[in-house]
């Protein structure tokens, strides 16, 4: 039974990163507001606007994950009770996945990078210098919240497929 309590340990870790990345969401959603409609300046509209954006995936995103993961967990810990090569083979298969897909966060990330850099260096509008530094904020926050997810799916993949040949 001790990889329930890896399965538990990673899901735990999975909704404190969400739940962390909903206060940062509304921290963020409620920055834009103020700059958007408060300051009301070209700069701050744009940084606003895009920090607006990256609020509502947060919200989407880190909600969706913090609200399904108790029921995961139930169905997950049930599904390696009752057929444990069936679990590894459909959790096995998913949590890969879920590690394949940081590749393409990370292209997303770079790609925001270089449009920032692009809307800095190639133009003298306020309000797209002000998307940039919103997009820069965006890729460094990617980055810095998946490093963390990332590690955490591999390691349970690791814990998952190990399962499939018990020591």
């Amino acid at each position: 039974m001790e990889f329930l309590n890896d399965l538990q340990l990673y899901f735990r870790g999975e909704k404190v990163e969400s739940a962390v990345i909903l206060l940062i969401s509304l921290a963020l959603l409620l920055a834009a507001i103020a700059l958007i409609f408060w300051v009301r300046q070209p700069f701050t509209k744009g940084l606003g606007t895009v920090l607006l954006l990256a609020a509502l995936i947060g919200v989407s995103v880190g909600g969706a994950v913090f609200f399904r993961t108790d029921g995961q967990v139930k169905e997950l810990t049930s599904a390696y009770t009752s057929s444990p090569s069936e679990f590894v083979d459909t959790e096995g298969q998913r949590i890969d996945k879920v590690v394949e897909s940081f590749r393409y966060y990370r292209f997303m990330y770079i790609v925001s990078g270089i449009v920032a850099l692009g809307l800095v260096s190639l133009t003298r509008s306020p309000a797209l210098h002000g998307a940039a530094v919103g997009l820069f904020v965006f890729a460094a926050m990617g980055f810095a919240i998946d490093h963390y997810a990332e590690e955490r799916a591999i390691w349970y993949a690791e814990k998952v497929h190990a399962q499939a040949s018990p020591d």
